[in-house]
């Protein structure tokens, strides 16, 4: 698992998609749930030329085992064509991975019990939106709440991710370390003023302030032996206000490395986002993220917009303003989304 890119959880402006409803956590209500979603992005380094082409295409399916329960599995392919347009540390594209036709990121049982706790035995990469795309690790998850408000979330790894099936089915600490996480969540009622007196609202954010920690052991990049360490990190999510149908919405992260992993010393995001841009819907965000590296430090800051074609289909232009260790880069993409499914 590589702590580089897992130390704290990655700040992207991801906007909503198509298929909103695609949330691994919901209660099962049908007896089969399944997903298809497909990405293809243009990425252009308007600076030197590069040019580049990432495409993603991912598949899910939940089944309704017993009361409470819902077997899950998930899996994706990746490929790029052309170059990687630029030499950064963060990677500026959510969807860049190696080329390969299959890679099996899911699989296991969730069984809640009264709606207030959930139990998880799988192997994924689905906790805290931790960044070790596109591999996998065995583990364990939990999650209660206490409340409407408050949710604990709790997780343990094994300490090397992977995307091969030869090597994902294993939790092996003594050789390949481990990784423990947890995280606390505040998220208060939030009503935008004109949506009634219901408590009901069908804005595309909601308040969420988060406290989390990262711990384990990994394999020192040098000498193959174990070494301790972690992190701390926080997160806030908060509307701002509403006018009509548009919606502004704060989004910020930070946090520091604890010990010596192979991993970024520290990190701050922050960013900004107004839904409901059109009667379709639509967001434009921007947002800055800087981390610190052993060796070297970037800050990006990326400009970015949702447009919706139809209902399963959006179009996400990205402009990308990436300074690494002095050099700046700067990137353009052109992203299209396709999400299918009955999540």
């Amino acid at each position: 698992m590589h702590f580089r890119n897992i130390i704290f959880p990655l700040f992207l402006l991801t906007l909503p998609s198509p298929a909103a409803a695609h949330d691994a956590d919901s209660v099962c209500t049908r007896r089969i749930h399944w997903h298809a979603d497909a990405m293809s992005e243009g990425q252009w380094n308007l600076k030197d030329g590069r040019a580049g082409w990432a495409n993603l295409l991912s598949a899910g399916m939940d089944v309704d085992t017993w009361r409470g329960g819902c077997a899950e599995i998930g899996a994706l392919a990746t490929g790029h064509i052309g170059h990687a347009v630029a030499d950064d540390l963060q990677d500026f594209s959510n969807i860049n991975a190696e080329n390969r036709a299959f890679r099996l990121i899911h699989l296991g049982l969730r069984q809640e019990w009264d709606k207030k706790i959930k139990g998880f035995v799988y192997f994924g990469r689905d906790n805290f939106a931790i960044g070790v795309y596109p591999e996998a690790a065995l583990g364990i998850h939990a999650e209660i709440a206490p409340s409407d408000r408050w949710l604990i979330r709790q997780s343990i790894y094994n300490g090397t991710a992977s995307d091969r099936l030869s090597r994902q089915f294993r939790f092996c600490p003594k050789s390949d370390g481990f990784a423990a996480m947890g995280s606390v969540t505040f998220s208060p009622d939030w009503l935008p003023k004109g949506k009634g007196t219901d408590g009901e609202s069908d804005c595309a954010f909601q308040p969420a302030y988060v406290v989390g920690y990262i711990a384990g052991r990994q394999a020192d990049e040098e000498t193959g032996r174990l070494i301790g360490g972690g992190s701390v990190w926080t997160s806030i999510d908060q509307p701002l206000f509403t006018l009509r149908r548009t919606t502004l919405a704060l989004f910020a992260t930070g946090g520091t490395r604890i010990g010596r992993l192979n991993a970024a010393r520290g990190h701050w995001a922050a960013g900004l986002l107004l839904d409901g841009l059109t009667r379709r819907g639509g967001t434009l965000g921007i947002g800055v993220s800087r981390a610190y590296y052993a060796d070297g430090h970037e800050t990006d800051l990326e400009i970015t917009s949702s447009l919706p074609l139809c209902q399963w289909a959006q179009l996400q232009p990205t402009l990308h303003v990436v300074r690494t260790c002095g050099e700046t880069a700067l990137i353009g993409a052109l992203r299209l989304c396709i999400c299918l499914g009955n999540k």
